[in-house]
């Protein structure tokens, strides 16, 4: 009797792949990552890795993808109530707080560098800080219009600064480790940053 083979489903091993990528950068750093290491990390062969990914650019830019992907999975999970409340802790699930979101931030940044002199990857990154900018604009533009957030500023202004915050704490807390003094220092001036920002202003 022959035996069949088994079908694969191609997209399902492209992830696999790109998380044993957030995975061995988590554990190792970025410079750890080639088409070996990802392979072995993932339980496969070189050969059958360059199937799917034939770079080590293209397994970036896949992973790159992936963590937007999560970001927007961990936002649906997080608790309604205060819409200021519901802000902060979706701007916790972009910084580098655990082994994931630590990845996440690596593999965002080191495709940030890769994009300075890509002109494909700087469109792709573009687009990508849109989309997360609209989104934060669209958040922000509802707190207002229920009193959480200051209403005297565009909310599209706003949002630009709340993404620029994120992403600037985010770079400075790779370098502090959790616990530490400079950890618990850059979270409480994020809290303040944030606070000062949105929160709602007395009337006059």
């Amino acid at each position: 009797m022959a035996t069949v083979p088994k079908i694969v489903d191609r997209e399902q091993r492209r992830r696999e792949i790109a998380e044993a990528v957030l995975r061995l950068i988590a554990r190792e750093g970025i410079e750890a990552v080639s088409v070996r290491t990802v392979a072995t990390e993932a339980g496969l062969s070189a050969g059958a890795v360059q199937k799917y990914f034939g770079t080590r650019d293209e397994l970036f830019r896949f992973a790159f993808d992936l963590t937007g992907e999560y970001i927007e999975q961990r936002w649906m999970r997080v608790p309604q109530g205060h819409l200021l409340t519901m802000l902060r802790a979706l701007v916790a699930e972009a910084l580098p707080l655990d082994d994931q979101r630590r990845a996440e931030v690596i593999v965002v940044l080191a495709f940030a560098a890769r994009a300075a002199v890509l002109p494909e990857w700087a469109d792709h990154l573009r687009e990508g800080y849109e989309f997360m900018r609209a989104q934060t604009a669209d958040f922000l533009g509802q707190a207002q219009r229920h009193g959480h957030v200051r209403d005297d500023l565009d909310a599209g202004k706003l949002a630009d600064v709340v993404v620029a915050l994120t992403d600037g704490f985010a770079q400075h807390l790779l370098q502090a480790a959790p616990g530490s003094e400079l950890h618990r220092r850059l979270l409480g001036s994020l809290e303040f940053a944030l606070t000062e920002l949105l929160a709602p202003r007395a009337a006059e």
